[in-house]
């Protein structure tokens, strides 16, 4: 089980790292709207204003582990520090129906942790996603676990 989760955070980095190396190979000339949407020209002025700051990529180390408690999450911001907040989304892994959302913002290096209780989660598998506020990224979860 320990060699599974030194892997998934191994494939998170590669994983994060590749999407950061993605975004600066496309360059700053398409707004984040216009990349996700193959619509260019299509964001509001907001939007076009956040396009034009450099990006800030997440890059997470990110660990689910089972307790006596239930499902514990630990997250550990390995990038600079979050330009502007962000959202935990923690879902029900099998029909992604909400349990909980948290906004937070995290320095560099900065850790964070939870429990999702074996009560709340009635047994069924717990999903996590971090939404950054910054820029449009596509919904796949962070982390799962199977208490």
């Amino acid at each position: 089980m320990l060699g599974l989760i030194k892997n998934m955070k191994k494939i998170l980095f590669i994983f994060t790292l590749f999407m950061a190396m993605s975004a600066f190979a496309i360059g700053s000339a398409v707004s984040p709207l216009a990349s996700e949407t193959g619509q260019a020209g299509s964001a509001v002025a907001h939007e076009q204003d956040m396009a034009a700051a450099p990006a800030s990529f997440l890059q997470m180390e990110i660990t689910s582990t089972c307790t006596e408690k239930g499902a514990l999450f630990r997250i550990i911001n390995r990038g600079s520090k979050w330009p502007r907040n962000g959202v935990l989304h923690v879902y029900f892994a099998d029909d992604q129906s909400s349990m909980t959302r948290r906004s937070m913002r995290l320095a560099s290096n900065q850790k964070v942790s939870f429990v999702i209780s074996n009560n709340k989660s009635s047994g069924r598998p717990v999903g996590m996603w971090i939404e950054p506020q910054w820029y449009k990224r596509e919904f796949v979860y962070d982390a799962k676990s199977d208490c």
